[in-house]
């Protein structure tokens, strides 16, 4: 079973590899001749002042902060992304439009066709695509400010040498695109460690912009809570048993299904719109024989605190020794489902491996951290020590300090700095 599951991942990164082979020489052709690109800007983009956000894989933080941006700064977006990488459900309707490339010689006709850009924000991972993005424009539109926007930075997973041949080929983009970027937007403390391992003493400007939480989103949870009928909820990221352990350790929840279920909790996982079949399918095996396991299938962004705010407790069950990722990433890292938690209203429990994560919902008093996996064998002595009404005002009180609706100016004072030192 486990090896027809890998095969199919295999079989899948092979269909992605030939597609963007066979396309690619099309268009080159098509660049050296000079032929047109069949994309249409929309009216409502030309006029006004456009962010391009160039990427390979849409994280949920582009669309959210694009909204934001284009209400407090009168922009217009653009999302240019891979067609492999691409989400619909990660993305939102106040992208004014989204064109999606496949593979760089598209890229760069795309790019070569747009009309005249005020802010470039690349995002990442992987930094391939917004990297030759920032030599493109470069060539086609010199002086344009480009944004590098970092949450996940490859190199500190693994480090400067890694073993896997895909980042052995990655990693020079990350390090470029840290060098030469004008700016760089950091949405964890990761990018900062990044530069110490690589040595950039490059005098880019710096930003650091958490993924905050989005106030349209804040719901209020509908669950009432009793100790007897408990119902924690995970978003995000799963591995089944079939991945290695050394690179998919923290996301193979098999055993806080068996802890959660042994104390008769009910346990809900939304999987990440991003996860593959061959992953989740163990997962939905295991809720038809578990009572208290419940998978359900992705949703968008746009509703998933709606659907959070049903439950008593978001998960973040990370802690050190799961895989063979560094410390520096378990230390260091961020992700947008904490605030989805927060947005849902909800408090959130945390182990204390993620060290910045557990500092956020300490200092905001957003949940509670544990400091190891086997806490989660008798989890009702730590959630029973602080009444849950007080627990759910607190995170509702709380979540308006770390909201894009306060933050986003910051953001778009970082935009206007960038560009008046181009102008």
């Amino acid at each position: 079973m486990a090896s027809m599951v890998s095969l199919r991942i295999i079989l899948n990164k092979i269909k992605w590899i030939l597609y963007e082979d066979i396309s690619s020489t099309w268009d080159f052709i098509s660049f050296l001749l000079n032929l047109p690109t069949t994309i249409i800007i929309n009216g409502p983009v030309r006029g006004k002042k456009i962010i391009l956000y160039v990427g390979e894989f849409i994280p949920p933080r582009i669309p959210r902060i694009a909204k934001w941006s284009k209400r407090f700064g009168n922009y217009s977006t653009i999302l240019l992304c891979h067609k492999r990488g691409y989400y619909e459900k990660l993305s939102n309707e106040d992208i004014d439009q989204t064109i999606l490339f496949r593979n760089k010689w598209h890229l760069k006709r795309i790019i070569k066709s747009l009309p005249q850009v005020y802010i470039a924000h690349g995002f990442a991972p992987k930094s391939k695509a917004p990297c030759q993005a920032m030599q493109f424009l470069n060539k086609y539109q010199p002086h344009i400010p480009f944004v590098a926007d970092y949450q996940d930075v490859l190199v500190i997973y693994y480090g400067t040498r890694p073993s896997q041949r895909w980042l052995k080929h990655e990693l020079p983009y990350e390090k470029l695109c840290m060098q030469y970027a004008d700016g760089i937007i950091a949405n964890s403390l990761e990018p900062r460690e990044a530069m110490k391992l690589w040595n950039i003493k490059t005098k880019n400007k710096r930003l650091f912009f958490p993924i905050y939480c989005d106030n349209d989103s804040f719901s209020t949870p509908k669950k009432t809570f009793a100790m007897d009928d408990i119902h924690m909820v995970y978003a995000g990221g799963i591995a089944g048993s079939h991945r290695d352990k050394r690179y998919f350790g923290d996301t193979q929840l098999s055993w806080l299904i068996e802890y959660l279920a042994q104390q008769k909790i009910h346990f809900h996982i939304y999987p990440s719109p991003t996860v593959q079949k061959a992953d989740y399918q163990e997962y939905e095996q295991i809720a038809r024989q578990n009572d208290f396991f419940h998978f359900h299938q992705a949703v968008s962004q746009t509703v998933l605190s709606q659907e959070l705010s049903q439950y008593h407790y978001g998960l973040l069950p990370f802690f050190g020794g799961s895989s063979n990722q560094s410390e520096l990433k378990a230390k260091y890292a961020t992700t947008v489902k904490l605030f989805n938690y927060a947005e849902a209203g909800i408090p959130i429990i945390a182990g204390a491996g993620v060290t910045y994560q557990s500092w956020i919902i300490e200092r905001y008093k957003l949940g509670l951290v544990i400091k190891q996996k086997e806490d989660f064998k008798n989890i009702r002595k730590y959630i029973e020590e602080k009444p849950y009404s007080e627990q759910i005002k607190t995170v509702s009180e709380q979540r308006e300090a770390l909201s894009l609706q306060k933050h986003i100016p910051r953001l778009i004072k970082f935009y206007e700095g960038l560009r008046s030192l181009h102008s």
